[in-house]
């Protein structure tokens, strides 16, 4: 079980009770909980974000384990309502209470990054910031509505991040010392240089000549119409396709022999 996001919390409390003066008991209860302590201060946890900067980070050595990688942290932003109870004053209402808030915000202000003197557990391995966010009344008031409360002074913080460590891992991959791949060059290139006849009737042949043909896929067009489409060659020196159904006229041959040669030329259809 994890218990990262609960350090952070205590991190929160043991600096702002040892830090704030005069000295204020901090709770970190819902602000609808009820508590014995009637002046006192109090960290909300009330929402939990994903950290948008850092979802693509890739597996890491895991420490004390070279050979071993652990699976990316989940970096979370952590939201919390801080609020002041106190009791009002018939003559100055809730004067202390203004100025428990403000010594509090002072506090987090002067240790906008944790020290680690107050950090808990293994908080000490890492970072804890923390920034005021500036929100608006209504969103404020929103949050009191839904924990059905009376609205009271109230400032949100954002705290970032906080690394929830995974558990899932791996053995680190073997290095490659030799590749175990053979690449086999051939000079044996297709090429293709002539054509005849350059004139004959739909289902008449054409022949066409050339070098290294042999077992190498070809595919002829001749207008907007296929002839062959990927058919191996038989022989080293020559090949034929048959004109398709087409009416008289003058067509473009086009010739490709897997990619690697290519063949352009005219042939007149006749009646």
């Amino acid at each position: 079980m994890s218990a990262t996001i609960g350090l952070v919390s205590e991190s929160l409390r043991r600096m702002l009770e040892s830090e704030m003066s005069p000295s204020t008991r901090v709770t970190l209860l819902s602000p609808g909980d009820a508590s014995p302590v009637t002046v006192r201060l109090n960290l909300f946890l009330y929402r939990i974000a994903r950290n948008p900067q850092l979802e693509n980070r890739d597996w890491s050595a895991k420490p004390g384990a070279p050979n071993r990688l652990v699976f990316p942290p989940l970096a979370l932003n952590l939201f919390y309502l801080l609020t002041v109870f106190s009791t009002a004053d018939p003559q100055t209402g809730l004067a202390d209470a203004h100025g428990i808030m403000g010594e509090a915000m002072r506090v987090l202000h002067e240790n906008a990054i944790v020290p680690d003197t107050f950090l808990a557990g293994d908080l000490r391995h890492g970072q804890v910031k923390i920034s005021l966010l500036s929100t608006e009344l209504e969103e404020l008031s929103k949050i009191w509505t839904a924990l059905t409360k009376e609205f009271r002074l109230s400032a949100v913080y954002e705290v970032s991040y906080v690394d929830i460590a995974s558990t899932r891992e791996t053995a680190l991959p073997a290095r490659v010392v030799k590749p175990a791949v053979g690449v086999t060059a051939t000079p044996r290139f297709p090429s293709i240089g002539s054509m005849q006849p350059l004139s004959g009737q739909a289902g008449s042949a054409l022949t066409f000549g050339g070098r290294n043909l042999a077992n190498w896929p070809v595919t002829v067009r001749i207008g907007n119409r296929v002839a062959v489409r990927d058919v191996p060659i038989a022989d080293d020196a020559s090949f034929t396709a048959v004109i398709p159904a087409l009416t008289p006229g003058i067509y473009e041959v086009a010739v490709d022999v897997a990619g690697l040669s290519g063949f352009q030329s005219v042939v007149e259809v006749k009646p």
